[in-house]
């Protein structure tokens, strides 16, 4: 099995550094030059603080398109701001047997994917594990949990090696066919953690320590429950806020998505996540004023961060 990590940020060098040690043939993409040079020349160094240990794991890596021609399965780890570049691109070298694997936070992606892929050659996966990019060649697996798949049309024999894969590989992965369900359970801690840490800087752990951002996670995560209870979602949880408060203090080292964007000056994900509950809570008569107002903020910031890059690249 030929297995391509299109993205190899800190979740995408994860997933592909620990695939390699199972001697798989992989391949990350990314067109971080310094970061595929480094990983080609001394290996991907991934730090386990939870173990006090880390390792040096040498999977391919390129910025070239081309090297993935052939892949039996792509697993797409991008910023949802690229979803559909992405998904353009690749899906020209898909070939009858290929899976493309949305593994992206966020609202909106599979669809995105299937729209190229087709329903028969798309995938989409919730994981809980967490990752922080460091610099080129180095990440920190910053916390642990389980990975579950579902291919588009349900037919999900087509995803059995893969998750046989991630299980080799020292993944916790199972197939479940509720995967919005997943989808909608993941998207909710998302919107309680990310934009916060983003605004103030915080690693998920430290959001805990100030009763202000807890009433603020607290607020956007009610606004978010009540879209999902009025969509039908069923949540993965009974207790929806304490799960949110429970995944920052088990990810307390993890600098956030959403704040690792912030640290790089790039575009955040925000439209995917916080402002997709302001987009479904609109079409469903929900207001939702908090959410409304982080995605604000955190777009007047992805400006000024946009401008700060074109005076960069001037």
């Amino acid at each position: 099995m030929k297995v391509s990590i299109i993205g190899a940020g800190a979740m995408g060098s994860l997933f592909g550094g620990k695939i390699s040690k199972t001697g798989a043939d992989v391949t990350l993409y990314d067109i971080n030059k310094e970061h595929v040079d480094r990983i080609n020349l001394k290996g991907l160094i991934i730090e386990e603080p939870l173990l006090g240990t880390e390792e040096t794991v040498h999977p391919k890596a390129t910025t070239s398109s081309e090297d993935l021609k052939d892949s039996d399965v792509f697993i797409i780890f991008v910023k949802s701001t690229v979803t559909e570049t992405v998904a353009k691109q690749f899906s020209r070298y898909a070939k009858d047997r290929t899976i493309a694997v949305t593994m992206q936070n966020g609202l909106g992606n599979e669809a995105i994917i299937r729209s190229y892929f087709g329903a028969d050659k798309t995938a989409a996966g919730v994981t809980s594990q967490g990752a922080t990019f460091l610099g080129p060649g180095r990440i920190r697996h910053a916390g642990n949990g389980p990975t579950h798949l579902c291919m588009s049309d349900l037919k999900n024999e087509k995803i059995e090696p893969l998750v046989e894969l991630f299980r080799n590989a020292g993944f916790e992965a199972d197939i479940e066919e509720n995967i919005q369900d997943l989808v909608w359970s993941k998207l909710i801690i998302n919107v309680g953690i990310n934009a916060v840490t983003a605004l103030t800087g915080l690693k998920n752990g430290e959001l805990l320590d100030y009763d202000e951002t807890k009433d603020i996670m607290a607020d956007l995560v009610n606004e978010a429950c009540r879209v999902a209870e009025k969509k039908g979602i069923k949540l993965s949880y009974k207790n929806p806020l304490k799960t949110v408060y429970d995944v920052a203090k088990k990810t307390a080292l993890n600098r956030s998505s959403m704040l690792q964007d912030f640290d790089r000056k790039s575009r955040s994900e925000i439209d995917f996540i916080n402002y997709a509950i302001v987009r479904e809570g609109k079409e469903l008569g929900i207001e939702t004023p908090v959410n409304r107002t982080v995605t604000g903020l955190v777009r007047v910031l992805d400006d000024i961060h946009r401008k700060i890059r074109g005076r960069y690249n001037a």
